[in-house]
């Protein structure tokens, strides 16, 4: 019975810790998007060259969320290999 309850507790808390880190990721790429992006905008009012930088932006905040969301998952992966 005491096994039933840690493990219910283990599962519990993997749950938690995936909503968590689902949660972290969108929270990264989100700011990272919107904040690229909307600087692109504002470079090319500011510059009237309208679709560049946006268009700069968007590639630049792909990449980056990419590196961000490799970081976060990277320790996740090292875990189940050993």
């Amino acid at each position: 019975m005491e096994e039933n309850k840690n493990s219910n507790k283990k599962d519990l808390f993997e749950i938690a810790y995936a909503i968590g880190l689902i949660t972290k990721i969108g929270v990264v790429v989100s700011v990272i998007s919107v904040s690229f992006i909307y600087f692109g905008y504002y470079l090319d009012k500011q510059l009237d060259r309208y679709p560049i930088f946006v268009i700069t932006g968007a590639v630049i905040s792909f990449a980056l969320s990419m590196v961000a969301v490799y970081r976060l998952v990277l320790p996740i992966a090292n875990k189940d290999e050993k």
